[in-house]
Parts: C-alpha cells; structure tokens; sequence
C-alpha cells in the first residue's frame, strides 16, 4: 500500500468513516478525455422543441428556455399500482420524461452526452435512470427489461456531464429515450420535493471506445492485473495486435528494464493471442509492462499479503458504508429501525448488520456469511497488522450481533425482508415493511455451523463466546428436527437467498456445521453426523467420469442428489465452495475415520475438474461455469428452484444456451458462462468456485490450485477483455455501478459480467442495471475469503 492510501486509511478514523472515491482512475474520467469525430444535437433547451417530451409516471414536466425540469414529491401517500400490499420490494414510484423519435438509426455514433442537474433535496444518492427504446432486429428492452436501460450516480445540486457508451447497444430504429428516477423513500434529512433538470443531449462517435463484448481485448491493449501477481505464481499478460516481438518488465521507480522476455501466441477458439509471461521474475516491488510502444499502469509483484492487502481495507469499506441501522457519515442516518420482524407476540426491529445490495434489502444468511469471511480474514492478518485484525474483527462483530438479533431462540429467525427504499423509523406508518420469520432447517444448519467457528475467534468475550457456542447446538438440533419432519421439501419462498439451494448443497452445509460443532465439542454426536451427511454428498459427486467425445474423462463436479440427473449450478447466488468446506472439515477432523480416503478422493478429484475448467477459458483466469446435461430443463421442479422470475422461453432458450457453449458429448455441454435468463452476473459464481479451489489447494498442498483461486480476483482486477477492474477505487478504469440508495462506495464489487441473449462470451456494456452491475455484499465477502486462504498458504 502506498502512503497516500496508508494516509486515507487514518483519515477514515480506521474506516468509522468512509473512504475518499478515486475519481481519477475511473472510466468516466477516461471518457472525459476521448476525442470527439462528429456529434449531433438530439436535444437543446435552449432551442426549445419541449413538445417532444411526453411525462408518464408522479410528478409534472415543465419546460423553460434555459431546460426542462422534472418535479415530483419524494414519497406517495400510497405504494405504486400493481406493487404488493405490503409494498415488498416496492418505492414509491417513479418520474419520467420521454423523448419521441422517429424510428432514426444510431449507428453511426458510439456514444451518447448529457447535460443534468439533480436537486434531490436531502436524498443520500441521487440517481437517475436513462432507458432506450429499440424497435430493429434486435428489440430494446429485451423480455427481462435488463438490456437498454442505465443508472447513473450523480453530483447533487450541480451539472453533470454524463457520458454513455452506447457501442453495444441495438440502435437500429431507436423510437424513445427516456430519462427518470425513482422515488425511493425519505431518510431523516430528505426534503419534499425531486427536481431532474435536463440542459442538452447530443450524440457523438468518439476515438478510442472501448470493447464490451467478447473475449478479444481491443486492439494494441495489454490485459493484466491491476493490482498485480504473487510473486511465486503465474504471472502472465496478453494483447492482441501489438508490433514487435518482444516485451518488458520495467521497474516503477528507476524507469529500468528488469525483465525481458518473448511475446509468445496461443491460439484460442476467439483467436490468437500475444503472451506476455514473467512468471520466473521473483523480485518484489512495483513495475510496468511495455510492449509495441504499450506501456500499462503499475502494478505490484510481492507476497500475496502485499499484492492484495490494499484491496482488503477497501473491501472492508465498502462492507462498512452498507451497514444497516447505522449512520454511516455521508451516506445515510440510522437506517430502517421500522422494518420488523413479529414472532408469537414479540416484535424486532430488523436492522443491522449489512445490506445485501444496491436495493438496501436485507438477508440474513448474505449478513452470516460476509460475517463468517470477516472472521476469516481478521484470522489471517492478526500476526502481521493488527489495525486491520481490530478494524476486521469490530466489523463481524456487527455482522454477529445482527446474527444474533434475529434469532427468536426456538428455531424460529427473522430472515430476509425486501425493502428497496428508505424509510423514516417510526413503526406504524406505510413505509414500514415486515421481515419473513420461519423456521428452516437449511438456514439452521448453516447458522450454526457460523456460529461454531466464530466461537473460538471471540475468546476475548468469554461470555459471548460460550454462550455462541450453546446457540450452535441449540441451532443445529433445531435444524435436525425439521430436517426429520420435512426432509429437502421445506422451501422459503424464492425470495429468499437459500432458495436456489439442492439436496446435495443442503447435506454440504449440514456436514460443515457438523464439523465446525465436532470440532469446538469433541462430541462424538457431531462427527457421526457429519460423516452421515457427507456420504449423501459423495452419492451426488461424478467419481468415475463421463466420457467425452474427445477421448478423456471429466469427474469432480456435483448433481443436485445422487440421482445425477441434474448438475449442481448456480446462476446468481454461489455456493459451491460449501461441498469444499464440508469435504476439508470432515477430513481435517475425522482423519482416522475409516472413510477418511474416500473424502480425500473427493477433494482431489474437485481439484481435477477446476483445473480442466481453467483450460477452456485461456488465457483468462477466469473459471468456466461448468457442464450442463441436455435434458435437465425437463425437470420442472429443478428447473423452477434454479431460475427466477421467468417465462416458457426459457425452456427455449436454455437448449440455444447450450449450443452456444462446447459440445463435451451427446449429452453433455460446458458453458464457461452460467445457462441464465433474468438473473446475471458471474462474480459471485467464479468466486465461489474460486474459494473451493483455494480449500482444495491448503488442504492438498497445491499450487496450482491456489493460483486458478488468485487468478479470479486476476479476473476482477482487470485481467478480462475490457482492461476494468470491477472493484472500484482499486487498479484502474472502474466505472460506476448500481448503487442506488447509497452511491459510489469505494471497494464495491459488482454481481459481474454477463452474457448477451444467448451468447457464451462475456458482456460488460458501461450500462448499469440489476442484476449484473449491481453492489453485492456478499461477493465482497467471497472476495476476502479467498484472500484469506492466500495469506494462509504462505505461512
């Protein structure tokens, strides 16, 4: 970390306050500097032609020769028609004001310029919404309303230039342009009334736009990490189009060359690509790469503790600055104490620990599990730096009492509760929303085996850390009596983050907790039922392979139950990385039990199936998603738990999904993006995958392992064909996401790149919508995770 950073860090007061947004490494930043070919006025109010605009939603449109305003209330005396009841994931409404055209093609221009001026009295965020309409070949919104719509963050009470990318977006016969907000509530400080003030729109094509789909990079561009390489890993960088032959090493602060090397070629199914390797470079410090008159920002080589230590603090921030119930400065007050949980006839306030997203709602098992990384983490960095140790350890405290809060004590916990607004504190009015309170086994389960962990990690509250440990029992026995009644049919509703959740994930999570409690009690109750559940979860592993047309095997990976009919996916929320925890714990536990080789198998032939994943995705770190039988959208059931909020075209579009991937077999298919349909984004899916690779590499001592786990944050910090990293404030050209309700947050990490229609390449347009660049929580949390296994393997 370098000292200005270091600087920013005791400025936060060790992060009680927010840290400072990096503006000037940003893609806008960048797009401020692009040189402009021709542009064309679309709008100009100064020019009048105000009667083209149409206002539909709250609110009135009143134009002047200086702009046309938008003006609305803050709140509504009532939830929008059409919205719950309850007003569940509900605001308040919404404003628009739209631009009629006649069917007129875009396509000569990459880039779209606007010129407003929010005065959102009192709102913590103002965020304004820009949606096109495409009437050509390729319609615009698509069926999920995802495609062709975008948020920006903005500087409230001055002009904002906006600038937006639009190179991706069909705009054959664009018929509308509309821009907007929501009414997302009132905070303590929030005033009466919304005014968007719109000056100017002209369209331009720009010099220099930049790729957002596929998987070649743009041309003369070399794609690296950001934040750098473990100085004992792989260390590669690759381009597409340079001139020469060779490339460079140079050290940051003398301007020397410390390495020279061969720019090599790999020849992809996407092309061939120019490979920068260094991997035998082992010397610490700060470089750059120069290659065919190329040179990138500097980034660093060093033990992973340094290469990945800054991104910890911001990490931690962007955890701290979604604090829920908590005044978090410049972001928002004491948040929602009038979201409540009733259980017999008591009644919780259903705040605390974290947001889970850019929407401010609020789940339990998100909050347990960043709880679980931040114990994880405060482990791994105690010996070396203890301000983060403490600031870690502070943060899962929060996270626990929230943990805690919401257990009503007899199996019952308050679990989730869509909010997706702000709401004024005061119990009894119609902002109020109410939390769902049940009593699952899997949510048990799995809080207990939370519980177990962090019981010996609390030593310092010995109070605290006993009594956590008799929850973990109570909670794991709650569990099993449930789990006895109802076996794998007891479902929340599929709000809920659990509810992707399959028989063989559910057994995973059952033997971890199972583990963790054997581990903290040495009863043996515990160990007999981790074993027990751990061989349901081997009946659903493939052990002995399924043979591919060209000749090999493919084995690790997991069915939903031991019927193997169904792979185990996951398309939104990931937790693949649970078999691996289960498999470790069990093994590191029990390792005289007489199973005891069997569950070694089992990791080791995980560990087989990443690394062949790895291999169809080079030179990209990234990790496939894994394989797909042909039939398995025929199982309604399954098919029903796994995808969300869609329609009888998805049982369509999953067999041209599978198409678009890598034909294994006659039966098989690998995608190296998820089969998806509403529901996008892949960083939580590689993270979680990496994570599993990172047990499975400190468990079997495997290098190879721990590096496809390091190269997914690789991935995120800019080593993917856009040249981003998505973590913004860290390496460079991070762009704004959706963060609705509380804006940039230095450290946020997004859902992550998707894929078009039915495409099998990765898709990452500036365009910020749910669900794929919005702020998550939890990927934060996977983040830090696999960060601590780092850390681990080199002591």
């Amino acid at each position: 970390m370098n000292d200005s950073f270091k600087q920013d860090i005791k400025q936060s007061g060790y992060l009680h306050r927010p840290l400072p947004i990096y503006r000037e490494r940003s893609l806008e930043k960048e797009q401020e500097e692009q040189v402009v070919l021709s542009r064309e006025t679309l709008f100009d109010a100064s020019t009048g032609g105000d009667h083209q605009w149409v206002h539909h939603g709250v609110g009135s449109l009143q134009p002047s020769d200086q702009w046309i305003k938008l003006v609305s209330p803050s709140i509504m005396p009532h939830w929008p028609e059409g919205a719950p009841a309850d007003g569940d994931y509900t605001n308040f409404g919404s404003a628009w004001m739209t631009l009629k055209l006649d069917r007129v093609n875009w396509e000569s221009f990459n880039r779209i310029t606007l010129n407003l001026r929010p005065q959102f009295h009192g709102v913590p965020n103002t965020y304004i919404m820009i949606k096109f309409k495409n009437e050509g070949a390729i319609p615009i919104p698509d069926l999920y309303h995802r495609e062709g719509v975008h948020g920006v963050n903005m500087d409230n009470h001055d002009w904002n230039t906006v600038h937006l990318d639009i190179q991706e977006l069909p705009r054959d016969v664009i018929t509308e342009l509309t821009i907007g907000y929501y009414l997302n509530g009132k905070e303590r400080a929030t005033g009466e009334a919304i005014e968007l003030e719109l000056k100017d729109i002209t369209l331009e094509k720009v010099e220099g736009h930049h790729v957002s789909k596929g998987w070649v990079p743009k041309q003369g561009e070399i794609v690296y990490s950001h934040s750098g390489y473990s100085i004992d890993g792989h260390k590669t960088a690759f381009a597409v189009g340079l001139t020469g032959e060779r490339f460079q090493l140079i050290n940051e602060t003398g301007g020397a060359a410390v390495f020279t090397g061969a720019l090599g070629k790999l020849e992809t199914d996407w092309g061939t690509f120019q490979v920068m390797d260094f991997s035998e470079f082992k010397q610490s410090g700060r470089y750059k790469l120069s290659a065919g008159g190329k040179v990138t920002e500097s980034f660093s080589i060093g033990v992973a503790s340094g290469v990945w230590h800054a991104s910890i603090w911001k990490s931690l921030n962007f955890i701290f600055c979604e604090r829920c119930g908590y005044p978090v400065p410049g972001i928002h007050g004491s948040c929602h104490a009038d979201i409540v949980a009733k259980h017999k006839d008591t009644l919780l306030s259903f705040n605390g620990g974290w947001h889970d997203a850019g929407d401010v709602s609020q789940q339990l098992i998100q909050t347990a599990e960043v709880t679980h990384s931040l114990f994880e983490m405060a482990d791994q960095v105690k010996p070396f730096d203890e301000d983060l140790y403490l600031r870690l350890l502070e943060e899962g405290e929060w996270g626990l009492d929230f943990i805690l809060k919401t257990r009503f004590g007899d199996g019952y916990r308050a679990t989730s509760a869509g909010i997706t607004r702000w709401t004024d504190g005061r119990i009894g009015n119609m902002d109020d929303a109410e939390a769902r309170v049940h009593n699952q086994a899997y949510e048990n389960f799995y809080c207990s085996g939370i519980e177990a962990y962090i019981h010996s990690r609390i030593n310092h509250q010995p109070a605290l850390s006993n009594r956590l440990l008799e929850m973990a029992k109570e909670d794991f026995q709650y569990a099993l009596d449930e789990y006895k009644k109802h076996g794998f049919n007891q479902k929340p509703i599929f709000w809920e983050h659990t509810y992707q959740s399959s028989e063989s994930l559910y057994m995973a999570t059952a033997s971890w907790a199972a583990s963790m409690l054997y581990k903290a009690t040495k009863d043996s109750f515990y160990a007999e039922k981790a074993a027990e559940f751990i061989a349901f979860v081997r009946r659903s592993q493939e052990l002995e392979g399924i043979q591919l047309d060209n000749g090999s095997k493919l084995r690790g990976f997991f069915y939903r139950n031991p019927g193997k009919e169904v792979v185990q996916h996951f398309n939104h929320q990931a937790r693949e990385h649970l078999y691996l925890m289960a498999l470790s714990a069990i093994h590191e536990t029990q390792g005289d039990h007489p199973e005891a080789s069997d569950w070694l198998e089992s990791i080791e032939a995980y560990g087989e199936y990443v690394k062949r994943m790895a291999e169809y995705t080079l030179p990209y770190p990234m990790l496939a998603s894994g394989v797909y039988h042909v039939n398995e959208h025929q199982d309604d059931k399954s098919f029903n738990y796994q995808h969300l909020l869609i329609d009888h075209q998805a049982k369509v579009d999953y067999g041209d999904q599978l198409k678009a991937g890598v034909k294994l077999n006659d039966s098989y298919y690998l995608r190296r993006f998820p089969v998806w349909f509403s529901f996008r984004g892949n960083n939580a899916i590689m993270l979680s995958q990496g994570k599993a690779a990172s047990i499975a590499g400190l468990h079997l001592k495997d290098k190879a392992l721990l590096d496809i786990a390091e190269g997914q944050l690789r991935w995120i910090v800019g080593q993917n064909p856009f040249g981003q990293s998505m973590m913004h404030g860290e390496g460079y050209r991070y762009a704004q996401q959706y963060s609705v309700l509380c804006g940039e947050m230095t450290g946020e990490l997004p859902v992550g790149v998707q894929t078009f229609g039915n495409e099998d390449e990765p898709y990452w347009p500036q365009f910020n919508n749910a669900t794929y660049k919005e702020v998550w929580t939890g990927v934060a949390g996977k983040w830090m995770s696999i960060v601590a296994d780092l850390y681990a393997a080199e002591v």
